[in-house]
């Protein structure tokens, strides 16, 4: 049954019960939310948002009364479990509304007061301590207007609060795909599909791929004047800022996204947001995320983080660090001031290796500190959190005198940070950090902190004993040495006698409760013990929530100083991240010269791979310049052309997000964009081809590229046919040495494009060296100066394991195939194939190594024997000397024959 349905019954006169109609006033306010609606010790759910529920799930849907003859469908969720329950249904793109019992049962008047208290969605969790802490759950919307484009990203988990403005919506396009948000705020209509650019489309594309919730609001909130008190909450003072009165159009989607949290999040303060900051693209290297994934710079999903450049580097301290590091990969610098001052402090950092473990050893007792901040502005705060916010600051006093001889600006003045310093002080002198303190077991605040609450903490903690006082005397009085005094939840303090002592009771005695086996009583003087506990237990929690209170508001005034050294934190904890690479990894230093095109690189090797493969790597030199800014690599599969080339963009990137490289040296380069073609990225299920997406990034570095761009591209034009796919990349080479004349690295199959190379002075030929001796081919990793003799490409399927059927009629193609490139005749059916050996009618033709298959070659005797000695020898039972006269043995037997 819909809430349209409902209201139909509604309308014809039915009546609902109080409680159904107090849920109904309530949901109609959530229509596109499923409600939890808090009854006792659960929450349950009704209508479609029970059946809903019940298969995400997995749960019991039952039915809880009727409406006229109808059931009502329900399903329930434990309270104390909520929080599990609640993440599997955000996880798949749905919000949750949490209505709450507002007032006391007790004191309830009829039905209990409820209303909705929190709306939980993929970007607002419901419990921040089970959040990934690496991850960003950015909520963002976007505005067009005047040809101009705006995008707001707020991370509510974090509290970062980016704006963006960019001149074409390609732009917004792949920073929309970039930040891989959770919630996209807009209105019906906003991205119409009448334009060429299909931007409607577009977008869907995106949101669908992330699996992206999507919120619809009135356009009325997209407009800055309907939106300024919600504005104003999470950017107070924002009409004095300076720099958004540099740009007021960034109003209009900011307002959308400030209504949107202020009308799901019923908090006073959004006191964890962070200051609003527009980021400026001009001081920034541009990179797509499909470059970076398509490099495995960054994963292509979490379970492959630890196979990614990023997962590599990773190895921060703290969670800040983490989202830090993971900014710094997807946003490389184009200023060279700003990249050497990251080299100069990973260098110090380097250089001081005693002071790096000491901040390493610091860096470990810090917790997330934004989201420590996000929890207390939920009202979600706990003891423990400010006990770690306190470790937090302490750690960071002693990160900063370890970094005092460092080239690290600081970010706080002395004041402010003896401010900070005091509160961490108060924090530890005032909370009990013993495990299992808390409120309700008047133990939270330390003795000593205040005197009326150490009184009443002491009355409360003396009841047992006055307990067990008034239960001895009274044993004594009466007689009844298995008298107990008691207590519950339920009946309060009791004395409990058993039912073959109950005529020793006196008169006294009133009783209060019978059970099968004992009788329960109790005393003027246990009532009124009784009294003064409850009312002692009651002044002690209320002093200690005042007192925790005051704790939590100290931090809330002192947000801008948490969280400007939150963020230094995770500053200082990515460049140690670097630095201990660099050390692990014998990384080196990139050197910069802005003014020159150049990329000189010697002994330059793919970290993840030497890191698994050590010595065996063979490290590659590579340089390229103003003068000679292509290169064409040619050369067989499986030699190391793809392992080379993401080489190079890989030092290109690091360098400029101010990290030490993988080489012996570098000389660099500023790059102003990055792109890369590496790979096959089927597209099919929204209906692109190999080819297609090929061609697209391909365009696409066509409309971007200029002459301080790195371009890598890999076997463009193979999803096509040979022809047509050997044009492609013809026209391609002309173009990039011609015209966009970028440093450049061109890997093909289409051997033809080595003369085309040759005609320019601006090119290079280059090759991965191969060794192919009597037909056995070597790979020997290295690259060269000069073009690709052969392709080896049988020789390749032959290692993969084709049958030989198979690589003898290959052979036999590809013979006629050179033949007929010569003559134009027509290849032949097997059976009439002409017997063409080792023909060198092309010098890139494929390697003839399967004249060894189709002969079978007859093993000379002496070698059949010299087989059978060695595996009748137990090398293990002999000596070393014994080895080494048996083989001499043999060697003089194989030299007479």
């Amino acid at each position: 049954m819909s809430l349209k349905d409902l209201q139909t019954i509604i309308d014809s006169g039915i009546k609902l019960t109080p409680m159904m109609d107090q849920y109904f006033q309530i949901k109609k306010n959530y229509p596109d939310t499923l409600l939890l609606f808090r009854m006792g010790d659960f929450y349950e759910v009704f209508f479609e948002d029970a059946k809903t529920t019940a298969k995400l799930l997995n749960i019991t849907l039952t039915h809880r009364g009727k409406i006229g003859d109808t059931p009502i469908p329900m399903a329930g969720i434990p309270h104390h479990a909520a929080s599990t329950y609640i993440d599997r249904i955000t996880n798949v793109g749905l919000k949750v509304a949490i209505c709450e019992q507002i007032e006391d049962p007790k004191d309830a008047v009829g039905i209990v007061k409820r209303g909705v208290t929190q709306v939980v969605s993929p970007g607002m969790p419901f419990d921040l301590d089970k959040t990934s802490g690496s991850d960003n759950r950015f909520m963002v919307s976007a505005f067009e207007i005047k040809n101009k484009y705006y995008l707001v990203a707020l991370d509510f988990t974090t509290g970062s609060f980016n704006g963006y403005k960019f001149e074409t919506f390609e732009s917004l396009i792949e920073n929309l795909r970039m930040i891989a948000p959770r919630e996209f705020i807009t209105y019906m209509g906003q991205w119409p599909n009448d334009s060429i650019d299909k931007k409607s489309d577009q977008i869907e594309k995106i949101l669908g791929h992330y699996g992206v919730l999507k919120t619809h609001l009135s356009s009325d909130y997209f407009n800055a004047k309907f939106t300024d008190i919600y504005i104003e909450k999470i950017i107070p003072g924002y009409k004095r800022d300076k720099i958004i009165k540099l740009d007021e159009e960034i109003l209009h989607p900011i307002g959308a996204l400030a209504y949107y949290v202020c009308s799901t999040q019923l908090i006073e303060s959004f006191m964890h947001i962070r200051p609003f900051k527009m980021n400026s693209q001009t001081s920034l290297m541009k990179v797509t995320l499909p470059t970076l994934v398509g490099l495995e710079i960054l994963p292509k999903s979490r379970e492959t983080y630890k196979d990614s450049l990023l997962g590599f580097f990773d190895k921060t301290q703290t969670a800040m660090g983490a989202r830090y590091l993971k900014q710094l990969f997807s946003s490389p610098l184009y200023d060279l001031e700003l990249i050497n001052e990251r080299l100069d402090i990973v260098s110090s950092l380097t250089e001081n290796e005693n002071v790096a473990r000491d901040i390493k050893e610091e860096l470990s007792k810090i917790r997330d500190i934004e989201r420590i901040l996000a929890k207390i502005s939920m009202n979600k705060g706990s003891a423990s959190d400010l006990l770690n916010l306190s470790t937090a600051i302490s750690a960071y006093e002693q990160i900063l005198k370890h970094c005092s001889g460092l080239p690290l600006k600081n970010v706080l003045e002395n004041k402010k940070l003896k401010e900070l310093s005091q509160l961490a002080a108060l924090i530890k002198s005032t909370l009990n950090d013993e495990i299992g303190a808390s409120l309700e077991k008047g133990n939270l605040i330390k003795d000593g902190v205040d005197k009326t609450r150490d009184r009443m903490a002491s009355l409360h903690s003396n009841v047992a004993i006055e307990l067990l006082k008034m239960e001895s005397a009274l044993k004594e009085e009466t007689g009844i040495l298995k008298l107990r005094i008691k207590s519950n939840n339920v009946t309060g303090f009791f004395i409990e006698v058993s039912k073959g002592s109950t005529v020793k009771v006196p008169k006294s005695f009133e009783r209060r409760q019978t059970l099968v086996n004992a009788e329960r009583y109790t005393t003027p003087e246990l009532v009124q013990l009784e009294k003064e506990t409850i009312t002692a237990q009651s002044k002690l929690e209320k002093l200690e929530r005042e007192i925790f209170k005051s704790l939590i508001e100290k931090v809330a005034a002192s947000n801008l100083e948490i969280h400007a050294i939150s963020q230094h934190i995770a500053n200082i904890d990515s460049f140690l991240s670097f630095a201990t690479i660099a050390l692990t990894e014998n990384l080196t230093r990139p050197k910069f010269d802005s003014n020159k095109q150049q990329l000189k690189i010697k002994q330059s090797f793919h970290p993840l791979i030497k890191s698994v493969i050590k010595n065996q790597f063979v490290c590659h030199d590579l340089e390229l310049n103003q003068k000679t800014y292509f290169g064409l690599i040619t050369g067989p599969n499986m030699a190391g052309k793809t392992t080379v080339m993401r080489e190079i963009a890989i030092i290109q990137l690091l360098a400029q997000i101010g990290s030490y490289v993988p080489a012996k040296s570098a000389e660099l380069g500023l790059c102003d964009f990055l792109f890369s073609r590496l790979g096959a990225s089927d597209d099919i299920l929204k209906g692109q081809s190999t080819f297609m997406v090929e061609m697209a990034e391909t365009a696409e570095i066509l409309r971007h590229a200029t002459n301080r761009s790195l371009i890598i591209l890999d076997e463009v034009g193979r999803g096509t046919s040979t022809y047509d796919g050997l044009s492609i990349a013809w026209g391609l080479v002309e173009h990039f040495i011609e015209k966009t004349k970028a440093l450049t690295l061109f890997a093909t199959h289409y051997h033809e494009l080595i003369e085309v190379a040759e005609g320019y002075d601006a090119a290079k030929n280059l090759t991965v060296e191969t060794v192919n001796h009597n037909g056995n081919v070597q790979f020997l990793y290295r690259l060269i100066e000069k073009p690709a003799s052969q392709s080896f490409g049988i020789y390749v399927a032959k290692l993969a394991g084709l049958p030989n059927s198979i690589l003898n009629r290959s052979e036999e193609i590809l013979r006629q195939l050179e033949l007929g490139h010569a003559s134009k005749k027509p290849i032949s059916s097997p059976d009439q194939a002409p017997v063409v050996l080792g023909s060198k009618t092309n010098k890139t033709s494929q390697l003839c190594f399967l004249d060894d298959i189709i002969t079978e070659i007859e093993v000379p005797e002496h070698l059949k024997q010299l087989e059978l000695e060695l595996s009748k020898l137990d090398v293990m039972k002999m000596t070393p000397i014994d080895a080494l006269l048996k083989l001499n043995e043999m060697k003089k037997n194989l030299e007479i024959h």
